[in-house]
């Protein structure tokens, strides 16, 4: 039996987790006892990706289809009703370069044991304009691809909605990441009109197989490789945009403290935050030295996840998962967050990703009467 493929999926952004000990005598003030931390795991995350208008190398990749499309056409674009779906062009490649204030974002998909990869692959969801996407790889030998074995690529754009009512233009550029000094990354690109009948689209032969797996060309190192997908979103129709906040940019008349967190500042609203956490309106409005300080270091905190907890408690009020319940509930009751703890445990009564036995040590750990 073939060794299982190690995949793993990344979006920008990234951090490290540290150790410290800091607000310990807030939360003493608050006469509470700390809890046992969980160990954390972080994402080996990079930053932003760098958009291009370059194709990059010339091998043949085919035409832009979908995942499951048995069309054979050769040609530069495809037609699937309306609207016409093309290759990037030199227009479209322009364009790219001149959207800098458009929503974009970038997908990782790292690939181990490419060489037995025999099953498609995907990145878990990622949101870009408040939708999810999915960067997805596969190998294929099939009539669209002359019957020749190819490395596909496929971006999925809200592919479990049911809604006929939303559409978003968007510019995607697939890149196979060279891992060989000399050697120029491959990227291919194009322009879509997302929609419930168009949420999935790519390239079946975006490399012939024997180029990617050949050494010489640079792409595969120990049997791995990087494929990223950088998505430029133009514009989103029917779909609502929950209020969104940039904590590293400071804005008036929200902003009035700065919290820092492994170097970076975060900029607050103390009195929102007070509201929510004892912890907090004692940090920042009693008698601890804290609260004359311009900025507050806050340490034993893993970046990233501090900035999830400020997007669930702050009114975009992101949605309980199975990826951070187990960190907002450590995070929840250090900071004493009865809403996040909630959220949290109302979560655990209704999924079915957590373990029984998780969600019973974490009922106990976090005093959750209403999971026990």
């Amino acid at each position: 039996m073939s060794e299982p493929n190690d995949i793993s999926s990344e979006a920008t952004g990234g951090g490290e987790n540290r150790s410290c000990s800091h607000l310990s005598h807030v939360r003493n003030a608050n006469n509470r006892q700390k809890k046992t931390q969980h160990s954390s795991v972080n994402d080996d995350s990079e930053s932003p990706g760098r958009p291009t208008s370059l194709f990059g190398s010339s091998f043949d990749q085919g035409p832009l289809q979908r995942d499951n499309a048995s069309s054979s056409e050769q040609s530069n674009k495809i037609n699937v009703g309306e609207p016409e779906y093309l290759l990037c062009d030199e227009f479209t490649s322009a364009a790219i370069s001149r959207i800098g204030s458009k929503t974009e974002g970038t997908i990782k998909l790292n690939i181990s044991n490419l060489c037995t990869l025999r099953q498609k692959v995907t990145t878990s969801f990622h949101t870009i304009a408040n939708l999810p996407w999915r960067l997805a790889a596969k190998t294929e030998c099939t009539k669209r691809t002359s019957n020749a074995k190819y490395f596909s690529i496929y971006i999925d754009c809200n592919p479990e909605s049911e809604s006929t009512l939303w559409s978003c233009e968007a510019l995607v550029e697939f890149r196979l990441i060279s891992q060989k000094h000399g050697c120029p990354d491959f990227t291919r690109q194009f322009s879509n009109k997302f929609s419930y009948n168009s949420n999935n689209w790519g390239f079946p032969s975006f490399m012939e197989w024997s180029e990617i797996i050949n050494p010489e060309k640079g792409f595969i190192r120990s049997d791995r490789v990087v494929v990223e997908a950088h998505i430029i979103v133009q514009k989103v129709v029917g779909v609502r945009k929950n209020p969104t906040f940039e904590f590293t940019t400071y804005q008036p008349h929200v902003s009035d403290g700065i919290l820092v967190i492994d170097g970076v500042r975060l900029h607050i609203s103390k009195a929102y935050l007070a509201l929510y956490s004892p912890v907090f309106h004692a940090l920042f409005f009693s008698k601890f030295s804290e609260r004359e300080m311009k900025e507050i270091p806050v340490e034993d905190v893993i970046y990233e996840e501090f900035v999830e907890l400020l997007n669930v408690v702050y009114p975009s009020h992101k949605p309980i998962t199975a990826d951070n319940v187990e960190f907002l509930l450590e995070l929840g009751d250090k900071f004493e967050i009865q809403y996040v703890l909630d959220a949290c445990e109302q979560f655990l009564q209704t999924t079915n990703e957590i373990q029984v036995v998780t969600k019973l040590v974490w009922a106990d750990q976090y005093s959750l009467a209403k999971l026990q």
